[in-house]
């Protein structure tokens, strides 16, 4: 079984249809359990606002975006930002590094891939997480 940790990045990469969509695509296809934070949710829907409605780049397309957001996040399960998280950081100095989102996104995943019997993929394609994810023993697309 493929459980994989979903990204901003990687969630707008599917939205946006940027260059890495075709990518993105096929890891959501083959990951069987998809997991992030609750911040996920937060994070692309304020990215989707700012690029169709506030950079006025086609604001009809918003509530279509908006739409297709909430169907993607609807297969994902996602862990609620907690103390467990915050001792997470405290702990492990590699997660201290990065900034203070990206940080709780990288405890999410160590935690949750640390409860599973598969190593949990991260799909992200900010090259800062995907090194200390790395560093970690994470797998990474």
């Amino acid at each position: 079984m493929r459980a994989g940790y979903i990204d901003t990045s990687f969630l707008l990469s599917l939205i946006f249809r940027d260059e890495n969509y075709e990518k993105s695509r096929n890891v959501w296809n083959e990951l069987d359990l998809k997991f992030s934070s609750i911040l996920l949710d937060i994070e692309a829907s304020v990215n989707i606002y700012k690029y169709y409605i506030i950079s006025k780049k086609d604001s009809s397309l918003y509530s279509h975006k908006e739409t297709e957001l909430n169907v993607i996040l609807s297969n994902i399960n996602k862990k609620i930002v907690d103390s467990e998280i915050l001792l997470e950081i405290r702990n492990v100095d590699k997660l201290k590094r990065p900034r203070s989102l990206d940080s709780i996104h990288l405890a999410t995943a160590h935690i949750l891939n640390k409860l599973s019997t598969d190593r949990i993929t991260i799909c992200s394609y900010d090259k800062n997480m995907l090194d200390i994810s790395s560093e970690l023993g994470l797998a990474i697309i």
